[in-house]
Formats: C-alpha cells, sequence, structure tokens
C-alpha cells in the first residue's frame, strides 16, 4: 500500500469518527431539549394542577347541603378540604334539620362508605396474572408443609411493599376524614367542643339513626381496631385511633347508642366500652408515663393523644357505668365468660390445665420485659454477647442515630403487650435501658414439639441502619457448638430465616422498614421451633406423608428431645445466664411435672426403639449432634430426672413473705373484728341501759301524773278522793 492511500485512509477514518461526534453531540443536545421540554411542561401541568386544586370552584349556589355533601363523600379520590368543609356544613345544621340526612339516604350511604373503606384489601389492584401466580402458590402452600425458608416458590415476585403501604395509608386517611363527617352529624365537629351537649338535644338520632349505626359496620370497625394493644402500631396511626375514639363518644352520648358499645356485638366479640376502652386507655397512659421522656420530641404529640384518649375513654366509660345502673343486676353486662366443657368428664381437666396457666401468667408476667446492667464502666459490656464488636464501634447518643433509638424505644414499649406468655410458650425479653439496642432474649419451646419446656437464648443488635436494615441475631443454646437443634439454627449460633436476610425468600417474606422485633421473636417461635423439624431441611420436604419420611422424622425428633432435655433445660438449671436467672428457676419449677413426664417419655421410645442394644451406633437420620450413644443419653437424662427432682422452690421466699403477710392481715382483720365487737357489745349496753332509764321515767311519771285505780266492795270503780295535781276533779259535787 503507498503512502498517498494510507493518507487517504486515515483522513477518512478520521473524518468518518469526526462525524459521528457531530452525530452524537447533536443528539445529546436534542434530548437534552426534549427532556428540557418535558421538565418545563411537567412543570406548568403540576403548576396547573395545583392552583387548580388549590383553588377549588366554589360550589354552585343552586345545590342543596344534602347534594354538596353527597358529591364530597362520592369524589374519587377523596380530598381532605372538602372532607372539612363537609364536616363544617353538617355541622352548622341544627340537631333537628339533620333529619334531612336520614331521609335522603346520605347517611346511609356514608355507613356503606366507611364500611367499604374499612375491609376493602388489595387483591383487586393486582393484574390477573398476579392474581394467578398467588393463588397458585397459596393452594400450593397448603398442600403440603414446606421447609422454613426451602419450600417451592418464586423469589423474583412483583410485590411491591411500598405500594402496598402507601395504599393502606391512604384507605386510613380516608377512613378518618369520613368518621369525621359522621362524628359531626351525631353529635357535632370538632368533637370535643361538644362533649357537654345534653342527650335531649339530640332530636336527630332517632330511631331511623339508631338502627343505620348499630347495623353498619362501625361497631365491628371499633372492636377490631381497639383489640390492638401494640404501642408501637398505634403511635405510628395515631389519627384514624382518635377518630375511632370520638365515634365512640359521639355515640356515647346518645342514650339509645349507649347499649351497643356496652354490649358485644357478637357472641365472640369483647364490649366496648366494659372491656376495649379500659384497656386501651390503661395501655397508653401506663407506656405514655413509662417511655415518653425516651421519644424526645415526640413526646408532645403523644402526651396530647394520651390526655384525648383519656378523655374520651373516661366519657364513654360514665356512660356506659350510667345506662348499666338503669339495668336490673342479672341484665347487667359480665365481661368474663365461661365455657361449660362438653362432657362432666373434661371439667377436671380443663380446670387443671386452666389453674396451671393462670398460675403460670400470674408468676412469670413481671419477669417478661426486664431490665439489666450489660454495660459497665467506660462503657464496656459486661456480659457475654455475640455482637460486642458492633456495639462497641457505635455511639448510641449520636445525633444521626436518634431517629433508630426511638424507634427501638416504640417497640420495646409495645412489645410488653404483645409478647407471648403461656404455660406452653412464652418469650422473655431483657434490655439495658442506656444501651437499648443490646437485647437479649428467651424463648421456651412450644408444647406438642421436640422443644417442650426448653429454653432457648439468643443475642439481638440492631445495627445502625436499623428498620432499614434487619436487626441481627445469633443463637446460643448449642451446647458450647455441639449441637444442631434445627436444620435452620447452626452449631455457630447462625439463624436461617428470610427476615434475617440470612437466606433469599420472597419479597414479602424478607425485612422492609414496616417490619418489628416482634415479627422476628414470632417467627423464630412459630417457623423453626416447629413439631417437625426434620423437613426444614431443603430438599426433605419431598419426604412428608411417606412412610420413610415419618420414620426419619420420628426419629430425628427423638434426637432433639435429649438435646432439649440435656441443653436447653439440664444445662439453664446448672448454668442459668444472670440475666435470666430467675427467669429459669422459677419457669423450671412451674413446668417440672411435665418436664418430669417428658423425660419419662423419652427413656420409654428410646428402649423401644433401641431395645437392649445400649452400644448400637446406627445413625438412620442426618448428624446434628457429637456423640450419639443411647445409653449415654439416658443416664443423662437420669441425672436431669434427680436433679429436677431435688430442685428448692424459687417461690419460697415470696411464698413466705406472702404467708406472713397474709397472717399479718388475718390478724388484723381479727383484731378488728374484736375491736368491731367490743364496740356492738358497748353499744348494746349503753341502747340497754338507755332503754331501763327510759322505762323509770315513764313509770315514775304515771305515778306522779295519773291517778291510782281501787277497787270497791261493790264492784264500782272510784277515783282517788283527793283532787289530782295535774288535772281538776271530774267528780261530781
Amino acid at each position: 500500500m503507498s503512502s498517498s492511500q494510507s493518507t487517504t485512509q486515515r483522513s477518512s477514518s478520521a473524518n468518518a469518527v469526526a462525524q459521528k461526534t457531530r452525530e452524537r453531540r447533536k443528539s445529546k443536545s436534542r434530548r437534552r431539549c426534549w427532556f428540557g421540554c418535558l421538565w418545563l411542561s411537567s412543570r406548568v401541568s403540576l403548576i396547573r394542577s395545583s392552583s387548580r386544586f388549590s383553588r377549588s370552584p366554589p360550589p354552585d349556589e343552586n345545590l342543596t347541603v344534602i347534594d354538596r355533601i353527597m358529591h364530597i363523600i362520592d369524589e374519587k379520590p377523596l380530598k381532605l378540604a372538602h372532607i372539612h368543609r363537609a364536616a363544617r356544613l353538617v355541622n352548622d345544621i341544627s340537631f333537628a334539620e339533620r333529619k334531612q340526612f336520614l331521609e335522603c339516604g346520605v347517611i346511609h350511604h356514608l355507613l356503606d362508605l366507611i364500611g367499604e373503606t374499612a375491609i376493602s384489601d388489595f387483591s383487586s389492584s393486582l393484574r390477573p396474572e398476579d392474581q394467578k401466580r398467588r393463588a397458585r402458590r397459596n393452594s400450593s402452600a397448603s398442600l403440603s408443609h414446606k421447609g422454613t425458608g426451602y419450600g417451592t416458590g418464586s423469589t423474583r415476585s412483583r410485590w411491591d411493599i411500598e405500594r402496598t403501604v402507601e395504599e393502606k395509608l391512604i384507605r386510613e386517611e380516608h377512613l378518618t376524614w369520613l368518621l369525621s363527617i359522621l362524628n359531626s352529624f351525631m353529635l357535632g365537629w370538632p368533637v370535643f367542643d361538644n362533649l357537654k351537649i345534653k342527650p335531649e338535644e339530640l332530636v336527630h338520632m332517632n330511631e331511623n339513626a339508631v338502627q343505620y349505626i348499630s347495623e353498619s359496620s362501625i361497631l365491628s370497625i371499633l372492636e377490631y381496631n381497639l383489640r390492638n394493644d401494640s404501642f408501637f402500631d398505634v403511635s405510628e396511626h395515631i389519627e384514624i385511633y382518635q377518630a375511632l375514639l370520638e365515634t365512640a363518644a359521639c355515640m356515647a352520648a346518645s342514650p339509645a347508642l349507649v347499649q351497643y358499645l356496652v354490649r358485644p356485638y357478637t357472641s365472640n366479640a369483647k364490649s366496648i366500652a366494659k372491656e376495649l376502652i379500659p384497656r386501651f386507655k390503661e395501655n397508653i397512659l401506663a407506656i405514655q408515663a413509662r417511655w415518653g421522656g425516651t421519644l424526645e420530641e415526640t413526646n408532645f404529640r403523644m402526651a396530647d393523644f394520651a390526655s384525648k384518649v383519656s378523655t374520651l375513654s373516661d366519657f364513654v366509660i360514665d356512660a356506659a357505668r350510667a345506662y348499666e345502673q338503669t339495668l336490673p343486676p342479672e341484665q347487667r353486662i359480665q365481661t368474663a365468660t365461661h365455657r361449660r366443657p362438653s362432657h362432666p368428664g373434661a371439667h377436671s381437666k380443663m380446670q387443671d390445665a386452666k389453674d396451671e396457666e393462670t398460675i403460670y401468667k400470674s408468676k412469670m408476667q413481671e419477669l417478661q420485659l426486664q431490665t439489666a446492667k450489660f454495660i459497665g464502666d467506660f462503657g464496656k459490656l459486661c456480659v457475654p454477647y455475640v455482637f460486642k464488636k458492633e456495639a462497641k464501634n457505635i455511639n448510641p447518643f449520636s445525633p444521626h442515630l436518634r431517629d433508630r433509638t426511638k424507634r427501638i424505644a416504640k417497640e420495646l414499649a409495645s412489645i410488653v403487650n404483645s409478647l407471648p406468655l403461656n404455660a406452653s410458650n412464652s418469650i422473655y425479653v431483657c434490655y439495658d435501658e442506656g444501651r437499648v439496642d443490646i437485647i437479649k432474649v428467651l424463648i421456651s419451646g412450644p408444647d406438642d414439639t421436640p422443644y417442650a419446656n426448653g429454653l432457648f437464648e439468643f443475642d439481638i443488635f440492631f445495627p445502625t441502619g436499623y428498620p432499614f436494615s434487619p436487626p441481627k441475631c445469633a443463637f446460643l443454646t448449642t451446647g458450647s457448638g455441639n449441637v444442631r437443634f434445627n436444620p435452620n439454627l447452626y452449631n455457630d449460633g447462625k439463624i436461617c430465616l428470610s427476615i434475617l436476610g440470612t437466606w433469599e425468600g420472597r419479597p414479602e417474606e424478607k425485612w422492609n422498614p414496616y417490619c418489628s422485633l416482634m415479627q422476628v421473636l414470632v417467627s423464630i417461635q412459630g417457623l423453626i421451633f416447629v413439631k417437625d423439624p426434620y423437613f426444614n431441611e431443603p430438599g426433605f420436604e419431598r419426604y412428608q406423608g411417606t412412610e420413610r419420611g415419618d420414620e426419619y422424622s420420628r426419629k430425628y425428633n427423638l434426637q432433639i428431645e435429649h438435646a432439649t432435655l440435656n441443653y436447653a433445660i439440664r444445662e439453664q438449671l446448672r448454668k442459668p445466664s444472670e440475666h435470666f436467672r430467675e427467669v429459669i428457676e422459677k419457669h423450671l419449677w412451674l413446668k417440672r411435672e411435665a418436664i418430669l413426664k417428658q423425660a419419662e417419655a423419652w427413656i420409654q421410645n428410646v428402649k423401644n426403639d433401641f431395645g437392649d442394644d445400649k452400644t448400637s451406633k446406627r445413625r438412620d437420620v442426618f448428624a446434628f449432634e457429637t456423640g450419639f450413644n443411647p445409653q449415654t443419653q439416658e443416664r443423662l437424662v437420669r441425672n436431669l430426672i434427680e436433679e429436677i427432682k431435688a430442685m428448692e422452690s424459687p417461690f419460697a421466699q415470696e411464698e413466705a413473705e406472702e404467708a406472713e403477710k397474709l397472717k399479718k392481715e388475718q390478724l388484723e382483720k381479727e383484731e378488728k373484728r374484736k375491736k368491731e365487737a367490743a364496740a356492738l357489745a358497748d353499744i348494746e349496753r349503753e341502747t340497754r341501759e338507755l332503754e331501763l332509764d327510759l322505762q323509770r321515767r315513764r313509770s315514775s311519771a304515771a305515778m306522779t301524773h295519773v291517778g291510782v285505780i281501787r277497787v270497791q266492795p261493790t264492784g264500782d270503780y272510784t277515783a282517788p278522793s283527793g283532787p289530782s295535781t295535774s288535772e281538776p276533779s271530774t267528780s261530781s259535787s
């Protein structure tokens, strides 16, 4: 190739590159121009739309108030400014004129909208293919019990948590606004300014109004929401709960509606005025008093809400009490109901179970949420903690972690009313008041599982990204790394659970900022400590329902039962954690009879399974514990039986103090009874003396003022010969 040809080729290639560069620049400029025009047009449209919404056209003067209100509540979506206008329109009408709302069907339509808004779900917003996919997933999940985190399903679900939460908040906002219109009709708006209205002034609350409201979904909405004792959930939805309490107060202001708040609206429901509202008030005020200072600036908002809860609750409770005073005692509502056993033989068993449950709750309730000192001098941890390094590297008082601290405080304030507490399964939480991000948890194994009566300890730490990242959780009851209690619980402390981000689950199973610590604890207890943990192993669910799978599961459970007896009961009894010492001792004491039966049953099952071959090394299930020797295991279980029998009651001091207290109370009562008897005897003696004195005075007066009657021999009566000193003589002259 000649030099001229090569030069020509280079120049042509250079020209081509330059041409491409110019075209790219032109395309970029065109895109910038297009994006700029798009932004400008969208900005103009936003300004026009905002100005249009801010300057809504005045209502047609030819429309009546009823037509305006119907137009407002039928808007899609509802607008806050229009709702306020409707509430003011209703509020400005006299009670007598409000009867027109009943006659024209406005209230009936409003109640229907409230019911639709409260019970609507988001299934209708899904695309048809998503609905079919969800239906297939639900149906397949119901056919067989899949392993935790290992079942079938797709991790590419299109479920959008942000969209779901946003739609839920919009629905709650609309429900709050619709309730404000209803409250304006029943009593007035704002409700607090109208609580002193006399019932006889509410002439519009006639039979039709009472029937519409009592037969609507209002009662079920109140009953469902006021059952919620989660402070965290209530604090995130203050407006809707305030509107619900205002609705209850408006109903209580009308004598004809009070009875529906007092009487449960169904056989399984609770009394709104006598049970739910008093308990709701008690929880809010107690939590506000304990945690109000921790919530810092949100304390003012919660303090105002707590004050309103107290005022509205007292109004409803007083109205309910006044209503019940008009009823005979036998017709008053009993808040506690007792069900009759199905057959006579079940009564004693049910009573024993009830007594055991009652005793366990009464003894363990105060220990369910407790505090301890985890941080010693110079900010160092003084207890063993898995996430020691992470906790040391965080300054909990840093300003940028303030929201994280408040979120944790809200959850801890709410968790005290949500933690399960039963003789069959319970959860105990211990935290440091100075470092609420450091938590230790103790979970008791549920009955009818191989984990029954065992106590399993966990360490939990809230990272700096909480709640946008899940809490860190580690399992501690591993027998020093010798035992793996579950396919999801590793002997190094790792927990395999999608909500913790340790397994790739479906989007709806993963952690999101709207999850909470309570969900993590319940997931561990409900999804890991299960009846057949063998099928939690990946791939093993295909054996479920087969003879081979059932046999493998039975043998696996037999080994987990031994591990529970040895590590989750015996080791906890011998070496309890200091912060859970009282919980462990009292739990094992209260459950000692069940543990003894559990241990004896395990020994019998082992004998039936292995016969007299005590040295069998047969391994029919995958290894989860180092060492498998039935003879050694039986010896350990028998040692546990002896140790349980030798236990001393941790309630001895409490029982002695209680006995001393009862004895003192009995002595005081006896002394009081003696004093009352002595006082009564003195009163009776004084009364007799007064009666005798009165009789003597009457006799003396009779002898002085009344003449003595004498009898003559002829039988005639004659008066005394001398005249009376007090009366003139009546004898004839």
